[in-house]
């Protein structure tokens, strides 16, 4: 089984007057959770009941017809009100008008029933939202992070080391370095999809990622968001897939892919809605110097972007030049997976310099990343006039390498592969 580390942050709102809310990609493990966090109520709370219902299945959707028909279902067949519900409805965005559904349930039973409901699409989501405000807890479900994979293929628990514990980072690396690289290289390749991760040959994982995206298509994209032009949709994912780290030019990409340019932000929208991309937004001061407005995109899997461009070869990827871009994105969802996405951007002047991240912190500095793939590195000189133009915004400098790792005053120099294993 593939240990989540987001299951720690679900536990304690177990019980609570709230909904929880559980949003990611299909294919992504939230059925399995809500699996595994149904087991562990059944275990410690046996005086209540439990009780799963998917709801895009046909056989439940009498069951949602109306809150009253759902009461009648819970009242028949598992002792509702008198024994506590623990109620999961798995992909409940399918439900009609379902942020009115759960606020009527939740109003009328929150001290008898809890609600624990996941979705594969945040724009239905975001949708329903409106009647759930102070009502809801949201937690992302992303593919399986690079940590939780390695754990698993090494059958091990690691933790992750804080930056101030140096020594004990060279020994990580030191001893777990060649075990790290030949997980870095499956996972830059075939990506975090738990199915794709848990199936051995690679034609196989193949089959199962082209069956994921397959599934995307026919199910998000045609027939929930009945999108049109699905041959622009599909051109726009490969283009993006083709650029990842780079900016997202709309006047560009409307030529290229022969979109308008509404149809266009509609598509990115859909995108980053259905946990295929992130964009990430500039962070700026002055206006006049710095980018302030045009996003960079970071694919959410990395065995998708393989997947659409055919390119499942580590070596050539490496030889290729592509490696770097690669590697952006590998650190970007290293980031992800510790920080909120909307406290990861980037720096880029109008001159054209740039700094990979820029980490927001509460309550703290800021942190500054920089991916350098490569064995010899020195400090870029834009992160050394980013210092001194915002000497109260930034703390700790990051440079990720490909394997050197050292300590410079308060720059770190670390390889790529270690970086899931820092505490930032």
């Amino acid at each position: 089984m593939i240990k989540r580390e987001i299951t720690k942050k679900i536990r304690p709102w177990l019980g609570k007057e709230k909904i929880l809310i559980l949003k990611g990609s299909r294919q992504v493990g939230k059925t399995t959770l809500l699996k595994q966090i149904e087991k562990e109520l059944a275990e410690k709370n046996p005086a209540s009941a439990v009780v799963y219902l998917l709801a895009d299945d046909l056989d439940n959707k009498p069951i949602f017809n109306s809150p009253a028909s759902l009461e009648l279902y819970l009242k028949q067949f598992h002792g509702f009100p008198s024994k506590y519900i623990y109620l999961m409805i798995d992909e409940f965005q399918v439900i009609n008008q379902a942020g009115l559904f759960l606020k009527n349930i939740f109003d009328k039973y929150k001290s008898k029933l809890q609600l624990i409901v996941s979705g594969s699409s945040s724009l239905e989501i975001t949708k329903n939202s409106e009647f759930l405000t102070g009502r809801a807890i949201h937690f992302d479900i992303a593919r399986i992070n690079f940590k939780e994979y390695f754990d698993f293929a090494n059958q091990t628990e690691t933790k992750r080391i804080d930056l101030e514990d140096f020594k004990k980072l060279v020994l990580f690396y030191q001893t777990l370095r060649p075990k790290l690289e030949v997980a870095l290289k499956e996972y830059s390749i075939f990506g975090g999809y738990p199915e794709v991760i848990t199936t051995r040959k690679a034609e196989d994982k193949k089959i199962i990622l082209k069956s994921i995206i397959k599934t995307y298509i026919e199910k998000d994209i045609i027939n929930f968001l009945k999108i049109e032009n699905v041959s622009g949709f599909n051109n726009l994912i490969k283009i993006l897939s083709s650029q990842i780290g780079s900016l997202v030019n709309a006047n560009e990409l409307s030529n290229t892919v022969n979109l308008a340019g509404n149809t266009l932000n509609k598509y990115l929208d859909i995108l980053a809605g259905t946990y295929i991309f992130n964009f990430v937004t500039p962070f700026y001061r002055n206006i006049r110097s710095e980018t302030s407005k045009m996003p960079k995109a970071y694919i959410l899997d990395l065995g998708i972007r393989n997947y659409l461009l055919r390119s499942f070869d580590f070596d050539t990827l490496n030889s290729s030049g592509t490696m770097g871009n690669i590697m952006e994105n590998f650190v970007y969802l290293a980031l992800l997976s510790q920080n909120p996405k909307d406290y990861l951007h980037f720096y880029r002047t109008i001159s054209g310099t740039e700094i990979d991240f820029v980490i927001e912190k509460e309550n703290e500095k800021n942190i500054l990343c920089e991916v350098k793939y490569r064995s010899k590195v020195k400090l870029p000189l834009t992160m050394k006039n980013f210092q001194k133009r915002y000497p109260d915004l930034i703390g700790q400098k990051i440079i990720v390498t490909k394997d050197l790792l050292k300590k410079e005053s308060n720059v770190c120099y670390l390889p790529a592969v270690l970086l899931p294993f820092v505490k930032l």
